[in-house]
């Protein structure tokens, strides 16, 4: 799957810092979200059917309290782990118990939230319920009281060794001056005394705690997976999401209307805004064609994005979604320079290349994703590589590829083509009028009109032509335009 820079760079961390969960638990388990592995398909599934029947509650307004209250609790709780694991090895402190307590005490109020909250029978592994038998223990006198002393009642002797204490801390406060060394010492060791019995009491209490100590982490465990998945049906309702359909033995990745938020939002900040993408990749070599500027770089980053994100069981951000579970997703798509190493940018794309073309031997299914692939050497050698990688794809089964390039007679070799629509739909006259002014207007209004949406074409169908369109439109010298066309003319 993609490291922590490839995750980074397709806006995968964007989305997990943009998530909020309520608790601890819920927070670890978006810090360590990994990629459900393909024999774990129907545990992503259920995972993913957890999120959309959340989803579909908090849409509901007849559970808005319910959920607020559930969000409420689960804000207050502290994590108890280590000591409830700590209670089945060794004598609990004061401290701990304490915690302990609290933790119980607020589990009763999430616990009655969770069950007013109408999907909550029906989420899967998520099972929050309160633990009274486990609260008694800890809290014997049933005061509810957020501190922790072991109380008079757990043990006559520490009722009656608490009375003889405060009886001569009471005498010492009239502060004698004949038998005061005496009282001192007895304070002493009624001190001890109660210390000791508090201890004996404290073994028992543990004991007796820790036969509810599994129960105790399991319920931990849903409210972990409770939180997520709250938090990630949240996500979905506000940024606007589906549920993706992940099929262990899947035959198409299909993404409509996809966005990629992190994009969105940078370009949402500077007055533009995300065009969503569509594309159909079936088994072997897909290839998109475009200018440079064209969004081919956005739409492979975007692909990957919800790819990843249906794969660790999250909503994804695309009016629908379909795709194999994939056991690997392998991205391509920077210079990889080797400075240690002395190899120019090509050089380390290729040791990349090679690594991925080894991992995907030992995985069933994969999707590569190889933007502007060799474009670090000559326009011949590269086509030449392009069009190899394009046939290679075709020939491994279980291999979806999706390889973009502005490279001519590369897409004849893939099933399917896709090309950015750029500038094609703008008539060359509004192209003039919005590009008039200066240069730096012109550089600004460009990518307005530019359609970075994609569409379908035959295999045959050469690369667009943006660039001299381009080129024409940001004024470039009428002199070297003139050249430029000339060394066109001669073609």
């Amino acid at each position: 799957m993609l490291d922590k820079q490839q995750q980074a760079a397709i806006g995968f961390a964007y989305i997990i810092e943009n998530l909020q969960t309520c608790s601890s638990f819920g927070e670890e388990l978006a810090r360590h979200t990994h990629a459900y592995p393909c024999e774990e398909n129907a545990r992503l599934c259920r995972e993913l059917e957890n999120v959309r029947l959340l989803a579909e509650t908090i849409r509901s307004d007849a559970a808005r309290e319910a959920l607020s209250a559930a969000e409420r609790a689960l804000m207050q709780l502290k994590d108890v782990r280590r000591s409830v694991a700590r209670s089945r090895e060794m004598t609990l402190t004061d401290v701990e118990f304490f915690e302990i307590k609290r933790f119980l005490i607020k589990l009763d109020a999430l616990a009655e939230a969770f069950s007013k909250i109408p999907c909550g029978e029906r989420l899967n592994k998520i099972d929050i319920h309160p633990m009274p038998h486990a609260l008694s223990i800890v809290d014997p006198d049933g005061m509810r009281a957020m501190t922790f002393r072991v109380s008079d009642s757990a043990s006559a002797e520490l009722a009656k060794i608490r009375r003889e204490r405060k009886r001569v801390d009471a005498e010492l406060r009239r502060d004698p001056v004949e038998g005061r060394d005496g009282l001192e010492a007895e304070r002493t060791l009624l001190a001890a005394m109660e210390e000791s019995e508090e201890l004996r009491i404290r073994t028992e209490m543990t004991k007796a705690f820790a036969e509810h100590s599994h129960e105790a982490e399991q319920v931990i465990k849903s409210i972990a997976r409770f939180d997520f998945a709250l938090a990630k049906a949240r996500l979905m309702c506000s940024r606007g999401g589906s549920i993706p359909k992940v099929y262990a033995n899947g035959q198409r990745v299909l993404l409509n209307e996809m966005i990629n938020p992190q994009t969105a939002d940078a370009l949402h900040s500077s007055g533009r805004k995300f065009t969503p993408v569509s594309i159909e990749l079936l088994s072997g070599s897909t290839v998109i064609t475009g200018a440079n500027m064209g969004g081919k770089s956005v739409a492979v980053k975007t692909l990957a994005l919800n790819v990843l994100l249906a794969l660790c069981g999250f909503p994804v951000f695309c009016g629908e979604a379909e795709l194999p579970h994939f056991a690997g997703i392998h991205l391509l798509c920077e210079d990889m320079e080797d400075s240690l190493g002395g190899l120019s940018s090509f050089g380390g794309e290729m040791i990349h290349f090679d690594g991925i073309l080894s991992e995907i031997k030992t995985e069933s299914t994969a999707l590569v994703l190889l933007d502007e692939f060799a474009r670090g050497t000559n326009p011949h050698e590269g086509a030449a590589l392009v069009r190899a990688a394009v046939k290679y794809f075709n020939n491994r089964r279980g291999c979806f590829a999706l390889i973009t390039t502005h490279f001519d007679d590369v897409a004849c070799c893939a099933p399917m083509h896709y090309q950015v629509i750029g500038l094609k739909n703008v008539e060359p006259a509004v192209l003039d009028a919005a590009l008039a002014g200066n240069d730096a207007s012109r550089a600004s209004v460009l990518p307005k009109l530019m359609d970075y949406g994609l569409y379908r074409v035959a295999s045959d169908v050469n690369p667009p032509r943006d660039a001299l369109a381009i080129c024409r439109a940001m004024r470039v010298s009428d002199e070297f335009m003139r050249c430029v066309n000339a060394e066109e003319t001669k073609k």
